[in-house]
């Protein structure tokens, strides 16, 4: 498996071009394809449509235009980026949507979604602030978030595996295989349980560890009882490891649960250092 169709969400905050050239990267070290996608989301212009808005249909016809034409601009400096860094097969879309609906229905239909970490301090005008979460939770497709901060020239030659039991994290090992298979290392990092304050099962790692083996992944294990947040435990062996790439299943508990008790997806996408591969 090679991720053949990167998609990259486009927008026009300062870091877009980041995620252009991280996207660029690995669509052509897979012979894949990049596809940049600029939503122009809808007007803002809310009216009633009646005689006291007589310049309704216009100011709305203004408004669309606009948000067409920056979206427009957006797909240019793409394609510029794209074709300046030499990728072989690359694309810009510009879909009238919300950048949501838009990302989530071309993401079903490529191999690796690369959206931004949401910075508050420097919003985008038409991007949610719950941007991130909402790809991963809808689109099916393994989304790679980029961290708002810091450059990331390498990914996934040092891989950090967060490891439970759960269908989540077994979706997400499976869907970063094309970095696994071809880094310099990759570390299953399992935390054990808080109430326990037990490392998990050896006999469970063993078995995710043969299969990775029988992947071409050269990986160990590691286990540490959990005394604390288990998003600062995985951020703190990243750092340790030197890692340029967090893989993790997303949303093992119900979101409502994320936010109300906190939780790993929560906290990562908050705090994230470096890039996570993310599947639910």
């Amino acid at each position: 498996m090679n991720y053949k169709t990167v998609l990259v969400a486009l927008d026009g905050g300062p870091r877009c071009a980041d995620r252009v050239a991280l996207g660029a990267r690995l669509a052509a070290a897979s012979g894949g394809h990049l596809v940049g996608l600029a939503a122009t989301g809808l007007p803002d212009v809310i009216v009633s449509m009646n005689s006291a808005v007589p310049d309704a249909v216009e100011c709305i016809q203004l408004s669309a235009g606009f948000l067409r034409e920056r979206a427009d601009q957006v797909a240019r400096d793409f394609e510029r980026q794209a074709a300046a860094a030499g990728a072989p097969s690359f694309e810009a879309r510009v879909v009238e949507a919300e950048p949501l609906d838009a990302v989530v229905a071309l993401g079903r239909c490529a191999d690796l979604v690369v959206v931004g970490q949401t910075d508050a301090k420097t919003a985008v005008d038409g991007v949610a602030l719950d941007f991130p979460q909402q790809v991963v939770l809808h689109t099916g497709t393994p989304v790679l978030v980029v961290p708002f901060a810091g450059r990331f020239e390498t990914i996934g030659r040092r891989v950090l595996i967060a490891w439970k039991d759960t269908r989540e994290a077994a979706r997400a090992m499976r869907d970063a295989l094309p970095f696994l298979r071809g880094a310099a290392k990759a570390t299953l990092l399992a935390i054990g349980d808080a109430r326990a304050d037990a490392a998990p099962d050896d006999d469970t790692l063993r078995d995710v560890l043969a299969w990775l083996v029988a992947h071409g992944v050269a990986a160990e294990a590691r286990t540490v009882p959990r005394s604390g947040e288990v998003g600062d435990a995985l951020l703190s062996m990243a750092s340790d490891l030197s890692c340029d790439l967090v893989v993790m299943g997303a949303y093992g508990h119900s979101r409502l649960r994320e936010w109300t008790l906190g939780g790993a997806t929560r906290q990562m996408l908050a705090q994230m250092t470096v890039p996570v591969l993310m599947s639910h």
